[in-house]
């Protein structure tokens, strides 16, 4: 459009407050990043007990120039039980393990969708979904092709939820193999049921996933997987191991192409017999890889859905990354 052409369409604007038919002013986008990883939930405050009605969500959101948000996501319900599905990678030249992911994440799943409109006002960002739910995050740019935004608030719910954005093709990412060998920290909040009490909890804290580890083994291209062992005794993980059995942990990371990564991890006290694989509940973590303007990897967004029974297991939503 020319420079003429514009100031007829200022000039339109300041007289009516109306644009010309077929015309729309851009709007910034969120830290000036096109597509975000996001996971989003609500978890009771910490203290309370859940309602039973919790959820967590993974999502890619899209930002077009002319104030449409688009969002992909998948999406998992504490009052509705979701059997782990099994992926198409596996740990062969390792122990030779299928590995698993939450039910409704595994290839072939439903992709939901959701379309809506956004604002941006300095670090504040607006969603308005069709439907009327409506979200409200920060945003923050903390360096170079990199944005971050925050949940601060939403009409429907949701109550935690961390997003990471930039400007490289939802098309791109980083195979397992390529992926930096490091600890990436992070946050995650959980609604959980206690086996032992049989009350529902919640709760939140610091994490991460270290891939420095020695014990992290490089399987086959699609996954990688560690034997940890627990040495601190202060731990409160794999507290099902009975007295004097060995605590350890193993994870499995795998991929299947593209951004969707799968991370499973249980307690190798639970395998039964000689049995090298087990099928029993492990910890299901759907992500989805965080890659900067560059094609960097930067590390995961996810959610855990580890409830094979409503009102079960863990529910839960985590990001770890070296932003």
């Amino acid at each position: 459009m020319s420079s003429r052409s514009w100031l007829v369409v200022l000039l339109t604007v300041a007289l009516t407050g109306a644009l010309p038919p077929g015309t729309a002013l851009a709007v910034d986008r969120p830290g000036g990043k096109q597509s975000f990883a996001v996971t989003v939930g609500q978890v009771a405050p910490k203290g309370t007990t859940p309602t039973g009605k919790e959820f967590s969500r993974l999502a890619m959101y899209y930002f077009d120039p002319d104030g449409v948000v688009r969002q992909a996501f998948w999406f998992w319900s504490w009052n509705q039980g979701y059997p782990a599905a099994t992926i198409g990678a596996s740990s062969a030249g390792c122990d030779n393990c299928k590995i698993h992911t939450a039910g409704g994440f595994q290839t072939g799943a439903e992709v939901k969708e959701l379309r809506g409109r956004y604002t941006t006002t300095g670090d504040k960002l607006a969603v308005n979904w069709d439907g009327g739910a409506t979200e409200s995050w920060t945003v923050a740019r903390p360096e170079p092709g990199i944005s971050v935004i925050s949940l601060t608030g939403s009409s429907y719910g949701a109550n935690v939820g961390q997003g990471y954005g930039s400007n490289i093709r939802n098309t791109v990412a980083v195979q397992l193999k390529d992926i930096p060998k490091k600890y990436y920290p992070g946050r995650y909040s959980y609604n959980a049921y206690d086996a032992k009490t049989g009350k529902l909890v919640s709760g939140t804290g610091t994490s991460g996933i270290n891939l420095s580890l020695p014990e992290w083994k490089q399987c086959n291209g699609n996954c990688l997987s560690a034997g940890v062992e627990i040495t601190d005794p202060e731990s409160t993980a794999c507290t099902a191991c009975k007295p004097g059995e060995k605590r350890a942990i193993r994870y499995y990371l795998a991929s299947e192409g593209g951004r969707k990564n799968f991370y499973e991890h249980f307690c190798t006290c639970l395998l039964q017999g000689s049995a090298a694989c087990y099928n029993g509940g492990s910890h299901l973590k759907p992500q989805l890889q965080v890659i900067d303007d560059s094609g960097r990897f930067r590390g995961w967004v996810g959610v855990e859905a580890q409830h094979r029974i409503a009102n079960r297991g863990t529910i839960a939503v985590h990001w770890y990354t070296d932003v």
